[in-house]
């Protein structure tokens, strides 16, 4: 999908791959997954099964 048409919201907003965010916090996967299931981490859904994380999330994560 081109840039164009992405959501406004979405235009220029960094994100992370699950793995991208495993390997920032020295984690696993499944860690990550249940960030996002608790509602600490901000998931972006691509599709029926992709999932990635905004880096403003990360940000916030780590800043607590």
């Amino acid at each position: 999908m081109p840039v164009s048409e992405l959501p406004s919201e979405l235009r220029g907003m960094k994100l992370l791959r699950r793995r991208e965010v495993a390997d920032t916090l020295a984690c696993s996967l499944r860690h990550v997954d249940n960030l996002i299931l608790s509602g600490e981490l901000e998931p972006i859904r691509i599709g029926p099964k992709g999932v990635r994380v905004t880096l403003k999330s990360l940000e916030r994560f780590l800043g607590q």
